[in-house]
């Protein structure tokens, strides 16, 4: 797994930094003196006898202060640093966010699960910041990673059951892990994971991990969409770029980061995660299209396409959520090709049917540089699946796919407020440019969605 030592500092520190990135507003007070020249890019500027800085200029949006961050740590780890030092002077605080996963995402890089993959050491310099807010944005770097490594992981080697062993290996002691497994799900009734797992030889199985940090609260659960690989089932995806499909389960993965992340700064918070984990194949034993499953909440589904899996694992999650007593659930899923083309891979969408956790996954998601936008969702929409085969069909087609995906999933929660964020087209980045793989989106936003979720029920 990778790792990085991340710590925080009011100043630089000895022995001194390699490379410094500092924001070009905070340049002149680190430095005791104005910057040369300013540039719209990251500017190495190379000094004799100074460590090397990447001056970063302004920019007037979070993503794109990430965006500068991190080409910043690009251009400063091609100079093979063994310390680098990130000064967040002048930066707001949800730009502070912005600028770390930034420079985390850029240093980061897939190598082995099997043995520590480690880079530079970073110091957070920050003159007058709050340092246990920053040393809790570092442990959610940390996680952001532990979500990358995850993501990026081939099919081959995760398997729902390898995954799930992933998953929890080092967490925190304050995380209790159960492993449900293709038998309990088959006696839970699980019809939506069982279905969609059923082509594949290697079984699904439900992972959930609970932390309880402020006992006698009530609990949030945290839903993460856990396919291992998506081919498409029978509903076969086209050839080009099924390979990204082994980050079909960002949702999971973001999932486990956060109460990992959350378990570790020990956030007074009950949280209860739960991730599906299957593989979506073609097999003998395939799904079909017009077959009916019952989920494990004796919901009948008609299956209308094999390739909208997500949806039925999530169902099956949400009730298992339900059954353990969550007073308010949070899925997170990379569902549907129809968010991308709605949002353009800038926000995630938001569907939510309680306006105080509405609100509260909106301020959550901005304040981590993870902005989501509520999309319509009332109830002619449900119009879109219904079927006079079942109680619902897995999918309405292309009108409102994001929507009716979302609801679909909705309608696991019952009365019980519920959020859905769809972040298909953040979780991962195709290409061969920085950063590209696994991002860890979705990982801070619950982290922080949690915390505001603890505050409110004390």
């Amino acid at each position: 797994m990778f790792k990085n030592v991340w710590s925080v500092q009011h100043n630089m520190g000895s022995p001194a930094p390699d490379v410094v990135l500092i924001p070009a507003p905070a340049y002149s007070a680190f430095m005791g003196r104005s910057a040369s020249r300013v540039s719209s890019k990251p500017l190495l500027i190379v000094e004799s006898g100074l460590p090397d800085v990447v001056l970063v200029p302004q920019a007037s949006t979070s993503r794109k202060t990430l965006k500068m961050f991190k080409e910043a740590a690009q251009l400063a780890k091609d100079l093979s640093p063994a310390r680098i030092a990130i000064v967040v002077d002048t930066l707001s605080p949800s730009e502070t966010a912005a600028a770390l996963w930034g420079a985390g995402q850029a240093l980061y890089r897939y190598r082995d699960l099997a043995h520590e993959t480690t880079g530079p050491k970073v110091i957070v310099v920050s003159s007058d910041g709050d340092e246990s807010r920053l040393n809790a944005l570092l442990v959610i770097v940390q996680n952001q990673s532990l979500a990358r490594d995850l993501v990026n992981l081939p099919s081959n080697l995760k398997s729902p059951h390898q995954l799930a062993h992933w998953m929890q290996s080092g967490s925190p002691q304050h995380i209790t892990w159960q492993t449900i497994d293709e038998a309990a799900l088959k006696e839970l009734g699980a019809g939506g994971i069982l279905g969609v797992g059923q082509g594949s030889d290697r079984p699904p199985c439900m992972l959930v991990g609970r932390y309880e940090g402020r006992p006698g609260d009530p609990w949030i659960g945290l839903v993460g969409k856990g396919i291992t690989f998506d081919s498409g089932g029978i509903s076969l995806k086209a050839g080009e770029g099924m390979g990204r499909m082994k980050g079909d389960m960002g949702g999971a993965a973001a999932v486990v980061g956060a109460i990992r992340a959350i378990a570790e700064s020990g956030l007074a918070v009950n949280v209860l995660a739960v991730t599906p984990l299957a593989e979506n194949l073609p097999g003998g034993g395939a799904y079909r299209p017009g077959d009916v499953l019952t989920m494990m909440d004796g919901t009948t589904v008609e299956v209308i396409s094999t390739d909208a899996e997500g949806r039925l694992v999530l169902g099956d999650g949400v009730t298992w959520a339900l059954r353990q007593g969550v007073s308010a659930v949070v899925d997170i899923a990379t569902l549907t090709g129809a968010n991308v083309v709605a949002l353009g891979g800038i926000r995630s969408g938001l569907l939510c049917t309680d306006d105080d956790l509405k609100q509260m996954v909106i301020d959550a998601t901005e304040s981590m540089a993870e902005p989501c936008w509520e999309l319509p969702h009332d109830e002619d929409y449900l119009e879109l699946i219904k079927t006079p085969i079942a109680d619902l069909k897995n999918s309405g087609g292309r009108p409102a796919g994001t929507v009716t995906a979302g609801l679909f999933v909705g309608h696991f929660a019952k009365t019980i407020p519920w959020a859905h964020l769809d972040i298909a087209g953040l979780a991962f980045e195709a290409g061969s440019g920085i950063g590209t793989g696994a991002t860890g989106f979705g990982v801070a936003s619950l982290v922080e969605i949690c915390r505001r979720f603890g505050e409110r029920a004390q």
